[in-house]
């Protein structure tokens, strides 16, 4: 059975308004994509190693506002979900900003359930820019020399493949790929159509990166595009397979001639690939486990941030990469 793991914060039951100076491994069992809670039977949790309960009640994705450990305030979506020996858990979502000692604020709205499954990679027939010029995705191999956006060549450390079939996109549509049509980034990029998953990040640089960063080049990830023109979920793909490339350490490569990310390592950033993944990369490489965690190769904004970016760009019809 699938087993999917997240870092979460066990909620304190006094309201929303409390600090949470303590993280917890949270391991579920499932036979599909989705948190149950008591409507599913066969859903199971463990908790730091203890051992498998059934959850309970109804998940949530509820949107709160914090404050994080330098005083910042930010407002944010957490999946919520209970155990009958615990109570109520919550996992922030992939690039949050909330980490232990943050202070959870107020309520702002709910939704009822969450997916597991959100991955970071490019889809098959992406053509990669290397030393031997452009190559497909799923023809690179462990040693062969990518181009960076910094001028550098660097060795691909190992290429993990995906493949999903019409089945898993139907039961998890997040699953689907996000479509980049050619040209819509701006500067004629991508040269051609760019697939990558959702939480995949693309580089903008901008001079309204700029005035928001403090740097006018930041990571974006691909769902938050999508209010863009010419960037939408293809819910037309019957099957997808996707490639995470990994690197000695997080980079900005070209896809398709666009600036892209290659998979970000780090204990916390391993989190959000599959268990035999992470198993298999930590066997071969366990040094990646203990990378520091701050460092991502360009800035990585709250997805908040990552929104009102985007919505900037939209307004004042500005090109995320120079023309």
């Amino acid at each position: 059975m699938p087993q999917y793991t997240m870092t979460v914060f066990q909620w304190s039951g006094t309201g929303y308004n409390a600090t949470y100076n303590e993280s917890h491994t949270a391991v579920f069992n499932d036979d599909d994509a989705s948190v149950g809670g008591s409507s599913d039977s066969n859903e199971t949790v463990s908790i730091d190693g203890g051992s498998a309960n059934v959850t309970g009640g109804s998940p949530y994705k509820i949107s709160i506002n914090f404050r994080d450990t330098d005083n910042n305030k930010h407002v944010e979506d957490f999946n919520f979900f209970y155990t009958p020996d615990g109570g109520w858990y919550f996992a922030p979502q992939e690039g949050s900003a909330f980490t232990e000692g943050a202070r959870l604020g107020r309520y702002q709205s709910h939704s009822t359930g969450w997916d597991y499954d959100e991955v970071v990679c490019f889809a098959a027939g992406t053509l990669i820019r290397t030393k031997k010029g452009d190559i497909a995705v799923e023809d690179l191999i462990a040693g062969d020399q990518v181009l960076t956006h910094n001028g550098h060549a660097r060795r691909l450390v190992m290429n993990m493949r995906r493949e999903l079939q019409a089945t898993h996109l139907a039961d998890n549509p997040k699953l689907r790929p996000i479509r980049i049509v050619a040209g819509a980034l701006g500067g004629g990029l991508p040269k051609r159509d760019l697939l990558v998953s959702r939480q995949h990040r693309m580089l903008v640089q901008s001079r309204i990166a700029e005035r928001m960063f403090g740097t006018s080049e930041t990571l974006v990830s691909a769902i938050r595009l999508t209010a863009l023109p010419g960037i939408f979920v293809d819910t037309e793909a019957e099957s997808v397979a996707y490639h995470h490339l990994l690197f000695d350490q997080h980079e900005v490569i070209f896809a398709e001639g666009a600036p892209s990310e290659s998979l970000l390592t780090g204990a916390e950033a391993l989190k959000t690939i599959s268990p035999d993944a992470r198993e298999e990369i930590l066997a071969l490489f366990p040094e990646i486990g203990a990378m520091a965690e701050a460092a991502p190769a360009r800035v990585i904004a709250t997805p908040r941030n990552q929104r009102r970016l985007v919505a900037r760009h939209k307004r004042n019809n500005q090109p995320l990469l120079p023309i």
